[in-house]
């Protein structure tokens, strides 16, 4: 039984250790994505911002013509246009907020404030790799330790040594 025990243990404690060395490659590839789509967003943006300059007006001026006009087509582009200028800013907001928070809370960050698309597309595209963070790799040792003595607790597998029983 204390074999077993001990190579639950172990399992428990090399799985935590490989997963969260696995943890800073994520977010890597997050910011990755994200970067990609803001960059993408601001292209798109930008062309229509050369369609408004080409018309003689500002990008506000065109956003409120095509918001205004009477063809239901304008205002559908209209609408489009808005949605992603407000894509633009949030994108931008959550690139600055993970580019400035350190390597101990950058997953909390992605794990807080993402973009959910993003973050799928991101998963899908991800692989484990050989990169092993020691950092990550000894917070999860510490946290498949910390599973291992719940499941084994709740399991009845760690018990107190017994003492011998005094004869008398």
């Amino acid at each position: 039984m204390g074999i077993l025990r001990d190579l639950v243990f172990l399992l428990f404690v090399l799985g935590g250790a490989i997963i969260g060395s696995q943890i800073p490659t994520f977010v890597d590839a997050y910011g990755q994505r994200l970067g990609g789509a803001l960059d993408e967003a601001y292209a798109t943006l930008a062309s229509f911002e050369r369609a408004a300059a080409s018309a003689d007006l500002t990008f506000e001026d065109y956003r409120r013509r095509l918001n205004a006009s009477e063809d239901l087509a304008f205002r559908k582009t209209g609408e489009a246009v808005d949605r992603l200028a407000e894509r633009v800013v949030v994108l931008r907001e959550l690139q600055e907020v993970l580019a400035q928070a350190g390597p101990w809370s950058r997953p909390w960050v992605v794990a807080k404030s993402h973009d959910r698309i993003i973050l799928e597309r991101a998963y899908e595209q991800w692989r484990p790799s050989l990169t092993i963070d020691l950092r990550w790799g000894a917070v999860g040792l510490g946290l498949g330790w910390l599973m291992h003595a719940g499941v084994a607790g709740a399991a009845g597998l760690i018990s107190r040594p017994r003492r011998p029983r005094r004869q008398v």
